[in-house]
Order: structure tokens, then sequence, then C-alpha cells
């Protein structure tokens, strides 16, 4: 049983503390950020010498489908209990209830009360905490499921879980435009080119996705002999009015405090997803007509990663083969210094970043790259302004900063 429940116990456990956090207010409500750079990055760090290199058989995949549909629920009502901590009234009667069951179990805690007392760090607290959620295990649940193009349930849920964090172009740009794409910058917005910046790639290269998501849905209706920008048919649009839903109902419940509170939530789940998308993508090359492979991307097999992430880090089989995370194979293929989470926050720290990042990639040149991918990452190297890139073996200045 725990081949499949290993995909659910930190996401379950996560919700737990996080909605504890939330209902007993004040600083607890930083709880739920903070269990993500405690138990995840910590834990990572502290199991980076773990390696899963299990390929198992599943007798009954549904389960796997079931912790990935739990997962959608918690993160839904996780926003509810948000909105819930912003309102101005006890929506739903949830601050009643939980009082109730407080008492029922013997204890004396009213967290009505708690949330008159609540000041705004409290409130950023709460948003960091839903946001955490929604870039790391919303993220990835609905990176899974919207992958899932021949599962009209499936992609529903998926798009629905995006919808909570804004998602828009993501579920087009990323299925029909990166994975087809991947290792080409000059059309592929999510291969940076080495010598970007991650705060370039968040901001100015931004445009790059969003305008790759419409591109990608208005070839396919013209395709259909239909108008880009219907709204009956854009999948683009129909993102940004499934979030656009959900911030009026936050909004409705909870006024413009509720509103704050989930721009905290949207913009840290947008700094999660572009660390992720940026680190395991980074300096990538695919010469012209060359299959996508996996050593196109970079993996991490850690365990507690990919236990949080729902095998994300297997990420080169997941541009390989067209399968659920959990038919993902062990390969041996180019992979990250640290697991995924803690590769995401090493992307916020550019100094940090360019010392981990320039010996992965030389790396990845010598042992993956063909001889035409050498070139072209040669190429990059040399336009890059990053020194220790052209740098001789052993001749690395160890700041890797740009020239």
């Amino acid at each position: 049983m725990w081949k499949y429940l290993r995909f659910g116990y930190f996401h379950w456990i996560w919700f737990i503390v996080a909605i504890g956090g939330l209902l007993a207010g004040g600083a607890w409500m930083w709880l739920g950020v903070a269990y993500v750079f405690i138990v995840g990055v910590g834990g990572e760090i502290l199991s980076r010498d773990l390696v899963d290199d299990s390929t198992p058989e599943y007798g009954f995949p549904i389960i796997h489908d079931l912790i990935l549909y739990s997962t959608a629920i918690g993160l839904v009502a996780s926003l509810f209990v948000m909105t819930w901590c912003a309102a101005g009234s006890d929506l739903f009667g949830l601050g009643a209830f939980a009082n109730e069951l407080i008492a029922k179990a013997g204890y004396s805690y009213d967290v009505l009360a708690a949330r008159g007392t609540n000041v705004w760090y409290d409130y950023l607290g709460a948003g960091l905490s839903v946001g955490a959620l929604l870039g790391v295990t919303g993220i990835a649940c609905s990176h899974e499921l919207t992958h899932r193009t021949a599962n009209p349930f499936d992609l529903w849920v998926g798009r629905w879980v995006f919808a909570l964090m804004f998602g828009t172009n993501f579920a087009t740009e990323h299925v029909y435009g990166h994975h087809k794409e991947l290792g080409h910058p000059e059309v592929d917005a999510v291969s940076p080119r080495r010598g970007v910046g991650f705060y370039h790639f968040l901001t100015v290269g931004q445009w790059r996705q969003w305008s790759g998501g419409f591109g990608v849905e208005s070839k396919r209706l013209r395709a259909l002999g239909k108008p880009s920008m219907s709204l009956l048919h854009n999948r683009v649009l129909h993102a940004y009015m499934r979030g656009a839903l959900v911030g009026i109902l936050i909004f409705a419940g909870a006024g413009w405090l509720g509103l704050a509170c989930w721009l905290v939530v949207l913009a840290f789940a947008k700094y999660i997803l572009e660390g992720l998308n940026f680190f395991s993508h980074y300096g990538m090359v695919r010469a012209p007509g060359e299959q996508v492979a996996i050593r196109h991307t970079f993996s991490s097999y850690n365990p507690l990663s990919n236990h949080f992430l729902f095998n994300l880090g297997r990420h080169g089989s997941h541009h390989t083969y067209d399968r659920e995370y959990y038919y993902l194979p062990f390969e041996r293929s180019p992979t990250s210094r640290y697991g995924y989470l803690t590769m995401t926050v090493i992307s916020w720290l550019p100094p940090v970043f360019w010392k981990v990042m320039v010996p992965t990639l030389k790396d990845w040149e010598q042992n993956w790259a063909t001889p035409e991918e050498r070139q072209l990452a040669e190429a990059q190297n040399r336009a890059s302004g990053v020194s220790d890139l052209t740098a001789p073996p052993g001749m690395e200045s160890g700041s890797a900063t740009p020239a």
C-alpha cells in the first residue's frame, strides 16, 4: 500500500497543518508556508543522497487518481478557509462548526475570537501559506491532470485547480507548446538561454509564455475555421474566465481583504512555478530535427521531492513518455544537484544559482549532449556573459557571475 500512499501523505498532512493554522489565527497562519521550507526543502537536503530507482507495478492505479482528486479538494478547502479568515462574517458557519469540534475534543479555543485579533502580517502569512500549497501541490496536481487530454474529467479538474491560482495560459502553452519545442529557446519560452537570470525570466520573459499560449490556441482555432478570440471556443480565454470567477467568489465572501490575500496567493504560487520551470530546463538545447529525449531536461530522483510533486522530478521521463506520473520509469538521466523544491528556492538566489548551475551545465555538455548540441551549447556559453561557462575545466572563478 505504501507504493500508493507515498504520493499522498505529505499533502494530507500539509492540508491539516495549514488549515489548522488558519483557523487558529495569529502567527499560526504562517504554518502552511513554514511546512514547505522545513519539511519540504529541509527534508530534501537531509535526504540528498537518497535515490528512488524503483519502477513499481500497480494493480489498482485508481488509487493514484483518487489521491490526485483528494488534493484538489484539499486545495479548494484551504482557499475557502483563507477566505473565511478575511471575511467579516462566519461564512457557512465554519467558525461555529470548528468551535463545536474543538469543544467535543475536550479543548477550549474560540476560532472566531482568535480571528478578530488578526493583523495585516497574519493575513500575509495566510496568503503565503495557501500560495505555497497551490504553488507546490496545486501545480503538481494540475500539471498532471491537464496532460490527460484524452480524459475530459481529469482535464476539467486540472483546469479548475489552475483557476484557483488564476492560471491562464499554462495548460495550453505548456502541453501544446513547451512539450513540442523544449530545447529550442528561440521558440520555447520555458527553455531559458544560458545567461538569462531568473528575475528577467519571471518578468520580461512572461510575455513570451502568455503570447505563446494565445498563439497555440489561435492556430488551433484557425485550423478549425473559428475566430481566434471566440469566447465560446478559445481555451485560454476560458482559463481567464475561470480565474475571474474564483476572484469574484472570494471578493463576494471576504471583500477587499480577501481579494488582497488571494493576490498574495497568486504571486507566491507563480513565484514557485517559475522557479521550477527555470532551473529544470535551464540552458537546454536540442538539435533541429532531434526528438525530445530524457537528456533534454534536468531530473531529480530524490524520493521526498517526488512524493511532494507526484513524480515531477522524473522530468526527463515525463517529457519522453506520454504516461501518468505513477508509470514514469526510472532511467539514468541528467540530474539537478538538489531536489526540485530546493532547486526552486536556489533559482530565486542568483549568486547561489550560478554556482550550482555552471557545473551542472558543464556535466550535461560533457556526458549527455550530442556533438551538434555541444556546439549549440558552446555558442550560448560565449553569448551568455557568464565567464565560468567559457572557462577551461579547473579554471572557473567560483563566482559564476555574468561578465
